[in-house]
């Protein structure tokens, strides 16, 4: 049964765990200490082989807050969806399991959807890597509420942020009917325009409150290059193009940076990336060219990226490896 309370609404908290067992006492206890306290910690437990299980049973005895869920092992979608076929709460949250998050995130992101009346909200990310090093976004901006058009611009350019569902505060309705597609990767891109669709007007909270683990094992970073987020990126395009035509170029734009950005994954992870692939790529940069010369959206530095790939690989590889040396990320 749903719980509702206006104006302490009740806020699900979902987090999906597989071979976390490092990091996610730590997790969880960040979720248990919010300062926002009407909240139910949903740990699903996704067929987990280490003792994450135990951890989460453990935790359960100490919070009665908290649920467990153990299932077999489908992957981050399908946990993330029996979290919320089983949540009871007004709103939705979602943490992974090997990030954490501040005291203050959920008091900040529902006390932004109460006073700005939106049914989403987003927050700053901190990205913190293994070797204690942090970056934050310098462009942070203030608290401000976006449309559905500029909500779009700023997701899909990465200015202030992205399509993590992780970052941000949903309204349940906002999940109607639609759930994260299972046996896919990028599963947050799939999604995301519609529920940025369905919400129209977003709030965004300037402080970070989100501690985003940048791990090298993850599965961002693993050497097995995945294709999803080209798809999605492509999914997106269409659902734009038709629906929204005034966002065309928005979505050519996207759909052309996210063949680049797996095109950046093999040079990433070392792996060697096949001759069908790079045409393929080249062709979908070529093919946007002019949408992307329109963007004004853009920055200069990502102009000139899509150019230079366009020109040679050989030498976009390079600029690429000295950029990631110099920027050590």
């Amino acid at each position: 049964m749903e719980v509702i309370n206006k104006e302490h609404p009740l806020i699900s908290v979902i987090v999906p765990i597989y071979k976390v067992e490092k990091y996610l006492g730590k997790c969880i206890e960040s979720i248990i200490a919010q300062e926002y306290s009407n909240i139910e910690i949903i740990l699903v437990d996704d067929g987990s082989p280490d003792n994450c299980g135990k951890i989460c049973d453990d935790f359960a005895t100490k919070d009665a807050r908290i649920k467990v869920i153990h299932k077999e092992n489908g992957g981050l979608s399908s946990a993330r969806n029996a979290g919320i076929d089983i949540a009871t709460g007004e709103y939705l949250g979602f943490v992974d399991s090997d990030d954490s998050i501040e005291p203050f995130m959920y008091k900040k992101l529902i006390s932004s959807i109460i006073e700005n009346k939106t049914k989403l909200a987003v927050c700053a990310v901190n990205y913190v890597f293994e070797n204690g090093k942090i970056l934050t976004k310098s462009n942070l901006g203030d608290n401000c509420t976006f449309d559905f058009y500029q909500a779009m611009i700023e997701m899909n350019s990465h200015r202030i942020f992205d399509m993590g569902a992780w970052s941000k505060l949903y309204h349940r309705d906002l999940f109607f009917d639609l759930r994260f597609p299972e046996g896919k990767l990028s599963e947050d891109y799939y999604i995301m325009y519609k529920i940025f669709d369905r919400a129209q007007k977003i709030s965004y909270v300037s402080t970070p409150c989100y501690n985003y683990l940048q791990r090298q094992n993850s599965i961002t970073h693993n050497v097995r290059i995945n294709h999803d987020h080209e798809y999605a990126a492509k999914e997106q395009m269409e659902y734009l193009e038709k629906k929204y035509p005034e966002l065309k170029v928005l979505g050519h734009t996207a759909y052309a940076s996210a063949a680049l950005t797996v095109y950046d994954s093999y040079i990433k992870n070392a792996v060697s990336c096949p001759q069908k692939d790079i045409k393929h790529f080249k062709s979908v940069v070529r093919e946007n060219r002019q949408y992307i010369k329109n963007a004004d959206f853009l920055s200069k530095s990502k102009k000139v990226q899509f150019q230079l790939f366009s020109i040679s690989t050989a030498m976009y590889n390079i600029v690429f490896k000295v950029y990631r040396k110099i920027k050590r990320v």
